[in-house]
């Protein structure tokens, strides 16, 4: 598969051409030209920009892209706002054009979302560019009589790591390779060597400490998909040429190795003198010494960014630190830098950049969900791996070449994997397990109709319990299915038990009647209930959908388990809050969303709050709980915390706001009511209310 494009307009050929040759030249031009650090990322954005005013904004964002900008954001926003505290100047300026670069993958994403990423680009972009790489730095080592350490036209730290990231990304393309020709998979293997060569030729021994990680992820990645043998050739390839290099007295490697051990030794076991401390090794561990007092006294916002510098030379002054440790305009380590500039809140923002792109890819390739798909999440969590490790001796997010690399590949690779996990939902499958839907209804004549026909002609059975509906509710049901039963109400677990017992197929889907199964699920479902399903039960993601619009955080994030295989299942007896009981097996979580209309107006929601109230509160009460408001009152503070920032739902504007409140006064109001009933003894209270609104 060389492409994996839109359906194809031609009012974009043009930039879909572009798009491809940029992904196709920015590495093998970004180590050799001046230019070459921001052109890429810059056509790119460019380009998105034409795309939403030529397009607009399109479909609305889903929850993994709002946490992609979110992401690549987050870290611009932090250092812009603890610049702005601790004084702007001219150093504070160019940190933050150097931080403007992540910003920048989000309509370099977008551009080219809307255009398709070339595959053949992508994997022979990187995998020339690691060779280009190599050769330079064999020309500049061994070819010119001055030559020392490899370094392109940029430093030799920065040489060497984007060299080393460039072969390890295009190694993960091996499958692709293989799959055109089987000797096209030595192109890869070739890439990974010339990766390695020109970081060891460049000397940056900072990157080299990213290697055995990088070989973690392929371990993990490989475990699943790479048979023993190859797994082993893939451990024993880098570790033998690290031994070649270092035995080839040429290459300098043994020499580094040396210097940097005695180094080591001479700060941490000898009298340290000056000497020492102002040795490669020795300045960096006072910067960190340094950055780390400069974090201690400015904790929460730092001292600004670009005002690092100044700050450890007052150290230097003072005495208390080496003259070495001011001798740069950062400390030479990423994470020490936003501590000292930003304080926790920068520090917290680089761990959100790096971790949530993470997970995202993580995430895809635990999913298995095609080998293409795959191999684009593992480049992409090798990027982020090998990034983060060099985060550890240089502050690489402060260099344009490596912000800009960085900001690139985040928005060819999550752009890629986003086009080719639609090419994959668009592909039917066959499920091979019978599926009933069970759905318990009250009064939801306005609402069951599209949860009804989300499965309607797709489950096999539809079972609806009714439980004394006066609107019409049983008369819509029964134009769907011939198993609707009209029963009592006993509360939600019985009820939903005594759905489960007229249920005649292998697998239950429980669904509500204010929820839908979007296409995306069906896919998923069917996908999952293949010959052998590998779990025996599946959490379903929450789309809470409220006054129109889609949620995607706060309590939205949660995945309730609706979909399990029905020997050895039942309900708990629960009257609200109910949860299903299952024999020992593993339960796995799908991707497509269960749509959920929550709420019909402001009323709706608080009427359908206080009920679930009142009954959690009597449930615990007859289990001898007992509250007081003080707890009632933390309760809602840390909801509403951990549902707007924790859980992110300040992501979903002010719908997610006013979310947050609704549900940090219900938790106010459970504990509250159980306070009441301890209050006033052992008060039996109504069952009656919004019975059938979901939880």
């Amino acid at each position: 598969m060389a492409d994996i494009p839109n359906p194809p307009t031609p009012r974009i050929d043009g930039a879909r051409q572009l798009a491809y040759l940029v992904i196709f030249l920015y590495p093998v031009l970004i180590l050799l030209l001046f230019p070459a650090d921001s052109a890429g990322l810059v056509l790119l954005s460019l380009g998105g920009f034409w795309t939403l005013w030529r397009h607009g904004k399109g479909e609305p964002a889903s929850r993994e892209e709002k946490l992609f900008y979110f992401a690549v954001g987050i870290f611009f926003l932090a250092a812009l706002f603890t610049t702005l505290l601790g004084g702007i100047d001219e150093e504070g300026v160019k940190k933050l054009n150097k931080f403007l670069h992540l910003l920048l993958a989000i309509p370099a994403y977008l551009f080219l979302r809307h255009t398709g990423v070339s595959l053949r680009a992508l994997w022979y972009g990187l995998a020339a560019g690691a060779v280009v790489a190599a050769l330079t730095a064999l020309y500049e080592v061994w070819g010119q009589p001055a030559g020392f350490r490899a370094s392109g036209v940029t430093h030799p730290i920065i040489f060497g790591d984007l060299a080393l990231a460039m072969g390890i990304m295009a190694l993960a393309g091996i499958g692709w390779f293989s799959s055109r020709a089987r000797w096209m998979a030595l192109l890869p293997i070739m890439a990974a060597v010339c990766g390695l060569l020109a970081s060891l030729l460049s000397h940056a021994r900072g990157g080299w400490v990213a290697i055995p990680f990088l070989m973690l992820v392929f371990v993990w990645f490989a475990r699943a998909h790479v048979n023993a043998r190859l797994r082993w050739s893939a451990v024993l390839l880098p570790v033998a040429l690290l031994v070649a290099a270092f035995l080839i007295p040429a290459t300098g490697v043994k020499s580094t190795i040396e210097r940097t051990t005695n180094n080591l030794s001479g700060y941490f076991h000898s009298d340290i003198t000056d000497k020492v401390r102002e040795t490669s090794v020795g300045s960096r561990f006072e910067m960190w010494l340094a950055a780390w007092q400069i974090f201690r006294e400015n904790p929460l916002f730092g001292v600004g960014w670009g005002h690092y510098k100044e700050q450890a030379q007052l150290l230097v002054d003072a005495g208390i630190r080496n003259r070495s440790a001011a001798d740069w305009g950062h400390p030479h380590n990423q994470f020490m830098s936003a501590l000292a500039n930003g304080g926790i809140v920068a520090y917290g923002a680089l761990l959100l950049l790096f971790l949530i792109p993470a997970a995202l890819f993580a995430g895809a390739i635990r999913r298995d969900e095609g080998a293409d798909a795959q191999r684009l999440a593992l480049a992409g969590l090798l990027l982020i791996t090998a990034y983060a490790c060099f985060g550890f001796s240089e502050a690489i997010l402060e260099r344009n070449r490596p912000a800009s690399f960085f900001a690139f590949y985040l928005a060819v690779l999550f752009a890629a994997l986003r086009l080719q996990q639609q090419r994959e939902r668009s592909s039917p499958v066959e499920r091979k397990q019978s599926l009933t839907a069970i759905i318990i209804a009250q009064d939801e004549a306005d609402r069951i109709q599209p949860c009804l026909r989300s499965v309607a002609g797709w489950a096999d059975e539809i079972i609806v319990l009714d439980s004394g509906s006066t609107d019409g509710t049983v008369e819509i049901a029964r134009r769907y299915t011939d198993k609707v039963f009209q029963t009592d109400w006993p509360g939600y677990g019985p009820q939903k038990q005594r759905a489960l017992e007229k249920v005649g197929c292998d697998w239950v889907l429980s669904i509500d009647a204010d929820e839908r199964v979007t296409p995306e699920l069906r896919h998923d479902i069917d996908a999952a209930l293949g010959e052998q399903p590998v779990c025996i039960a599946y959490r379903l993601p929450w789309a809470v959908v409220v006054y129109g619009k889609r949620l995607d955080f706060g309590r939205s994030a949660r995945a309730p388990l609706r979909l399990f295989r029905r020997e050895g299942a039942r309900f708990s007896d629960s009257r609200v809050h109910e949860t299903v009981l299952l024999p020992d097996g593993p339960v796995g979580r799908l991707e497509g969303r269960l749509l959920h209309e929550s709420l019909r107006d402001f009323k709706h929601a608080t009427d359908k709050f206080s009920n679930y109230a009142w009954l959690w509160a009597q449930q615990r009460f007859e289990r001898g709980k007992r509250a007081n408001l003080l707890a009632a009152t933390l309760h809602s503070i840390w909801m509403f915390v951990t549902i707007y920032f924790f859980r992110l739902g300040m992501l979903d504007g002010q719908r997610g706001l006013l979310m947050a409140v609704l549900y940090a006064q219900y938790t106010f109001n459970k504990y509250a009511a159980l306070w009441s009933l301890g209050r006033c003894g052992a008060t039996q209270g109504t069952e009656n209310g919004a019975k059938r609104d979901d939880h």
